[in-house]
């Protein structure tokens, strides 16, 4: 998929409004005419009006959550968002993921972004495909490098904000590591 900067929108070609992030609009015109999705300066978008939808998402995404009569709870800090995995399985190069109860509600949050590295040793062994969170136990997907050596082990995903295309999700993997040992 096309990723956007600072500055940058997705288009249509032929249309009236540009979207400033990935809506349900964008990502039908992915999966049904690719070609058809520009990105554009936003500055070059001309009389164009913002998508409502992506606006929606971008605000939601940006607004702290409101809780009448309670301060707000200091949200940890991004390097601080890890999700212990266990590996379910490894089939034809393709390592599979989960993380415990615990833990399965913040994966259902989290977005996959494109080229998010498996790291062993301080080397790419592999890279997250996607992740499967339409099952009771979400699994992390990750297809190996295939001159990668298998380790078995417990793993974990590190968290951070998303880009600005995953808005519509609190967080994103930044990679995934095998877990300190104790």
């Amino acid at each position: 998929m096309p990723l956007i900067g600072d500055d940058q929108v997705y288009v249509v070609k032929h249309g009236t409004v540009y979207h400033p992030g990935w809506c349900q609009a964008v990502a039908d015109k992915w999966a049904t005419a690719p070609r058809g999705l520009q990105v554009a300066m936003a500055a070059d978008v001309g009389a164009r009006t913002p998508c409502r939808e992506c606006v929606r998402l971008l605000k939601v995404a940006t607004s702290p959550p409101a809780q009448v009569g309670q301060a707000p709870s200091p949200e940890p800090k991004p390097s601080d968002w890890v999700v212990p995995l266990r590996v379910i399985g490894l089939a034809h190069g393709i390592l599979f993921l989960a993380a415990g109860p615990e833990h399965r509600a913040r994966l259902r949050e989290t977005a996959v972004e494109p080229a998010t590295p498996l790291y062993v040793g301080g080397q790419r062994d592999g890279m997250v495909v996607r992740l499967d969170a339409g099952r009771a136990e979400p699994l992390l997907v990750v297809q190996m490098d295939p001159r990668a050596t298998f380790r078995d082990g417990p793993y974990q995903a590190r968290l951070r904000d998303p880009l600005q295309r995953s808005a519509s999700k609190p967080f994103a993997v930044a990679c995934i590591e095998p877990a300190p040992e104790p």
